[in-house]
């Protein structure tokens, strides 16, 4: 993207979040995760930085039917030009309720006409449709008799992972979903996620529903008897990278140690292409 068209798409980015504060003004309904970012952004307008922006990520707290709804939003620096990414949270829904309405939401955001912002028609689709998503009866529990399933890991692979919602989603969705593993943030970005068959799953439809440059899951891990088939005890974000002018690229040496040193160096060719190179001593 050339710097004018970059600049045109942080102006309207701007307007629009001015609009967004002006509509939604109470404390707690709009929030920007990190407002040094606009003063990057104002500053890289007008010329008084060359420096590349950070992405708007922001949080819109709504209140429909009684119900409390979190949209975390993140702005690319092609925004409006591409769909914005949504991803809607609400302690009511059940896991199945939760990806079909960020699914939804989805499917919704990328049938709108590009160029125009856009964050404002995914409120009112989220007022219009929210309620039927919500599980107005108490949600039975799972019987804790129900047979063991077996574990499973999968890797993941993006063409990048820089936005701080994604990160803590992943994060908080492996947290709920009783997952362990790690991500690794920045360009490549990977995730590692191992547990239940069902739990593994049902996180992969959740993190694959929110807008991606690409993603895919790359290997697919399946129990084959070992006792010591899980390789993590938590699931955490780890930070592997080189001295790229802006530290975003991944180091795949110092992910190679990690990987080793949770006995999985094997999947590195997977992942890369090419056998893992591990360093004496």
């Amino acid at each position: 993207m050339d710097t004018e068209k970059l600049m045109s798409n942080l102006e309207i980015q701007l307007s629009e979040l001015e609009t967004l504060q002006s509509m939604f003004y109470n404390p707690g309904e709009i929030k920007v995760e990190d407002p040094i970012t606009l003063f990057e952004i104002r500053s890289f307008i007008d010329k008084s930085s060359d420096l590349l922006p950070s992405e708007i990520d922001l949080t819109i707290n709504l209140d429909i039917d009684s119900s409390k709804f979190q949209l975390l939003i993140d702005l690319s620096h092609e925004y409006p030009e591409v769909a914005p990414s949504i991803f809607v949270r609400n302690e009511k829904l059940n896991r199945t309720q939760s990806g079909q309405l960020n699914k939804d939401i989805k499917e919704y955001m990328e049938s709108l006409e590009r160029g125009e912002p856009c964050i404002f028609s995914a409120i009112c689709w989220l007022q219009e449709n929210a309620s039927k998503y919500v599980e107005l009866s108490i949600e039975v529990k799972e019987s804790d008799n129900k047979i063991e399933e077996p574990p499973r890991r999968l890797w993941i692979y993006s063409h990048h992972i820089y936005s701080k919602f994604k990160r803590k989603e992943i994060l908080n969705q492996a947290s709920n979903f009783n997952l362990n593993g790690f991500c690794l943030p920045g360009k490549p970005g990977i995730i590692c996620v191992e547990g239940k068959t069902s739990d593994c799953n049902d996180w992969w439809q959740l993190i694959r529903s929110m807008p991606w440059k690409r993603i895919f899951c790359k290997v697919t891990e399946e129990f084959n008897g070992e006792e010591d088939f899980l390789k993590f005890n938590k699931f955490e974000e780890i930070g592997f990278q080189n001295n790229s002018s802006r530290g975003t690229h991944m180091d795949v040496g110092e992910l190679s140690k990690y990987l080793n040193q949770h006995n999985c160096s094997y999947i590195f060719k997977d992942l890369f292409g090419v056998e893992a190179k591990l360093s004496g001593g």
